[in-house]
């Protein structure tokens, strides 16, 4: 590598004050309110565009109460235990941030000087939206299925959103308080409210409603928030001697990823990834500071996938090399992490929930080799995940392996070739928790209100829908489907994903399912423009 001996990578300074905060850094509050509108005066949202623009909350802000979160919980994993969930006295945020349609775009900027501009953008998710783009990433082509588009709550044939807004909060009241004078400000200015729902972290850990802790393994981005060389984005907890590996992660086993790959306007991922590579600018220049925006409703069938699980673990468990076979196992399999976040890779036999929320040890492995790098104040005291290159251990069609495959090779080339398609999760819970002992819960309507930021939905967020979760090849053969959220990406009406597990003694099994645990309800393609850009371009001011 280039700069090994020469120093570490000059990170740029993101542009604070511009660039929205749920993109950078994220909001990461338990509480959120997604509402979505329809324009139906160009020229009075143009103006509320202009109004709230000062508002919107930046990277600067969230940034400042990131910086006072992390003092109080730390990074050690007792610390960890011990603040788990707290928040700092002085903490009482409410957020929101903003993102618009392409169609929408479009018409506000009809007739005027950046009319043209809008040709700029290529990306052929953003082009074409997520209704059209829905088969590629294999829902339901049957019009008659609850996941096509044409029964969906929002984002179906003429109930395309033209606005989002994202709120979140560290309190339910301060959310839904600044929820709701958005949106009476919004329909004020000939704006028409077409959807809104609230989503909530409903425990300590954060989990999603099939009881895994969600977004362990988010990505670190390069970058500073202030020209100051402490000022990092992304915290920095590696044993500082360790080079290049101080140089190249945040937290031991996060790599740093520069901010190309989700915000326009910086530097891409090169081949080195210490050096950085061509500045990112998919669109006209009044687009830097920008992201694009996936928002998907995703309905989750929990007792699907809980019957599931029992009952593919009662049939394993009575299979030679499979006896040990446990419910519990079974899905830690399919996901690749126990319930609580911990990796199969580094406890392959039982979970620890110290482990699963011990961020200097939870995403401190890879497949190729064995352990990772060492944490700033040394061993984190956990077994070293043995090298698993065919998925003797964690299966190659496990969730977490079919969408990062960390530093092996993948289809797209060599190590890290997979750092050109991540994406920064931001969603979170809607509905009740599923309760085993209360059948009314069963039925309730629960699942994620997802959400991605990237810099090409089509190379970002569809490729690891498409090519990867929903492949039964890729990204690395023998494989199998995503069986936890993936969908069989084939066309037709060919719903089946198939995975394969090893027992002992070489022994294997294959499971298989035509059942859909997680159906899209929802959703739409977004472009999260800077504040100057929600201003003056779309604002017109």
């Amino acid at each position: 590598m280039a700069q090994v001996h020469g120093g570490p990578p000059q990170e740029p300074v993101l542009d604070a004050d511009e660039i929205q905060g749920n993109v950078v850094p994220g909001f990461l509050k338990p509480h959120m309110a997604v509402t979505a509108f329809t324009i139906t005066d160009a020229a009075a949202a143009r103006r509320w565009f202009a109004e709230i623009a000062p508002r919107v909350t930046t990277l600067g802000e969230v940034m400042e109460t990131r910086v006072k979160v992390r003092r109080l919980r730390g990074f050690t994993a007792a610390r960890r235990l011990e603040t788990l969930g707290a928040i700092p006295d002085d903490v009482d945020d409410a957020w929101f941030n903003i993102a618009v349609g392409r169609q929408a775009m479009t018409r506000l900027l009809a007739d005027g000087p950046y009319a043209k501009d809008m040709e700029a953008f290529e990306d052929e998710g953003f082009v074409h939206g997520l209704a059209a783009r829905s088969s590629l990433l294999g829902d339901p082509t049957d019009p008659s299925s609850e996941g096509n588009p044409a029964n969906w709550r929002l984002g179906g044939p003429r109930n395309e959103a033209d606005v989002l807004l994202v709120f979140n909060a560290d309190r339910r009241e301060a959310c839904l308080a600044l929820r709701d004078e958005l949106r009476r400000s919004a329909e004020a200015s000939g704006l028409r409210c077409c959807y809104d729902e609230e989503g909530a972290k409903f425990d300590d850990i954060g989990a999603e409603h099939f009881g895994y802790q969600d977004g362990v393994s988010q990505p670190g981005v390069r970058g500073r928030y202030a020209d100051d060389p402490d000022a990092v984005i992304t915290p920095r907890q590696v044993d500082p001697n360790a080079i290049p590996d101080a140089w190249l992660f945040g937290l031991p086993g996060q790599y740093l990823v520069w901010p190309g790959e989700f915000v326009f306007g910086y530097p891409r991922s090169a081949a080195d990834p210490l050096m950085p590579g061509q500045i990112n600018m998919p669109g006209p220049k009044w687009c830097r500071n920008g992201s694009y925006l996936v928002f998907r409703r995703l309905r989750q069938d929990v007792p699907a996938f809980r019957a599931f699980v029992q009952e593919q673990a009662e049939r394993l468990s009575k299979e030679q090399g499979f006896e040990h076979v446990t419910p519990e196992w079974l899905g830690a399999r399919i996901v690749g992490r126990w319930t609580s976040g911990a990796p199969v890779s580094r406890l392959p036999d039982k979970d620890d929930v110290a482990l699963g929320v011990d961020r200097l040890a939870n995403n401190n492995f890879g497949f190729a080799g064995k352990g990772g790098p060492p944490p700033r104040d040394g061993d984190d005291g956990w077994p070293v995940a043995e090298a698993d290159p065919v998925g003797l251990i964690c299966p190659m069609a496990a969730h977490i392996r079919k969408v990062n495959t960390r530093a092996t090779p993948n289809d797209l080339g060599g190590r890290r070739a997979s750092f050109s398609r991540r994406i920064l999760r931001r969603g979170l819970p809607y509905g009740p928790p599923y309760v085993e002992h209360d059948p009314g819960t069963h039925d309730m309507d629960r699942g994620l209100l997802f959400m991605s930021y990237q810099s090409s939905i089509s190379d970002q967020f569809e490729f690891l829908n498409a090519r990867w979760m929903g492949s039964p090849t890729a990204p690395r053969s023998p494989s199998g489907h995503d069986m936890f959220i993936g969908q069989n990406g084939e066309p037709g009406q060919n719903r089946r994903r198939t995975s394969v597990l090893f027992g002992t003694a070489a022994k294997t099994a294959t499971l298989s399912t035509v059942v859909d645990w997680v159906i899209p309800t929802g959703g739409g393609y977004f472009f999260t423009p800077s504040i100057s850009t929600l201003r003056t371009i779309l604002g017109g001011s």
